[in-house]
């Protein structure tokens, strides 16, 4: 029997009806797909802005098992020193080629089924509101410093960004290096996911896991309001209704350390 893990990885959740859904279709996912290591993205996790340990448990009893995020982490006072905490700082991470001072860290390596697995997070630079450092030469730094090995570990990258061109650019510039690089951050799926000349699967936005019936996960009205008034009017968040699950699921060959499966997940469910 040929050795492979399959790896799921949805977009940033986004407030309470997200958790919900996560949390009702997930079961079915798994056991759909059966995920050897599932991720999600929880820069919106809490009501929109950052994480709290009660929602992180939430997600985390549902069978999310390894989190990424993006500058909006470190906006909740509760979730910032979670970063940090020995009780999620193994499997929670942040954009690392931002501010240094600022807690957390920008990969982990994971086990499993004996194998390696690097998980990293970076931050575009491109209309981003946090000033970062290139995500490209931080790779670079990565790659020297840690020396995974294409042939025997597994590197995943979410990279937070706002520019498709950014992103684009970023996957074929570490085509062949990782397995898997999927952006987060504008929550709007891209029909684009592929499989790069060197190897590398790639989407440019995996989506986000929030409200359909919203402007890219907040209440629609409070966000046109926004828009008309030009200001920075808070955005609201629905509590019901249907919500949008978006993700990717890649399947690697352990033999080959090929992609050989890569599928793009779009569910709506009601709330």
């Amino acid at each position: 029997m040929t050795k492979q893990i399959t790896i799921c990885v949805f977009g940033d959740i986004v407030g309470k009806i997200g958790r919900k859904a996560l949390t009702k279709q997930l079961p079915i996912i798994k056991n759909k797909f059966k995920p050897d290591l599932t991720i999600a993205n929880v820069e919106n996790l809490a009501h929109g802005r950052g994480i709290t340990e009660k929602s992180l448990l939430e997600i985390s009893d549902a069978g999310i098992e390894a989190f990424t995020s993006g500058h909006h982490v470190w906006e909740n006072k509760m979730g910032a020193p979670l970063l940090n905490s020995p009780k999620w700082s193994a499997r929670l991470i942040r954009p690392m080629n931002v501010d240094p001072k600022l807690p957390g860290k920008g990969w982990v390596k994971l086990s499993i089924k004996n194998q390696n697995i690097y998980l990293l997070n970076l931050q575009g630079q491109l209309y981003m509101p946090q000033n970062g450092s290139s995500p490209f030469l931080t790779f670079d730094r990565f790659w020297q410093e840690q020396q995974p090995n294409p042939d025997k570990d597994i590197l995943i990258i979410d990279l937070h960004a706002e520019t498709t061109s950014e992103k684009m650019a970023f996957a074929n510039y570490v085509d062949g290096k990782a397995t898997l690089v999927f952006g987060t951050h504008t929550h709007v799926p891209t029909a684009d996911p592929k499989i790069l000349p060197g190897g590398t699967a790639n989407i440019t936005d995996v989506g986000m896991v929030g409200s359909y019936d919203s402007v890219i996960g907040f209440e629609k009205n409070s966000s046109i309001k926004r828009f008309l008034n030009i200001t920075a009017a808070p955005y609201k968040l629905q509590e019901k209704g249907l919500t949008e699950i978006n993700g990717l699921i890649i399947t690697v060959n352990l033999d080959s350390h090929k992609v050989t499966v890569l599928k793009q997940i779009r569910e709506i469910v009601d709330i």
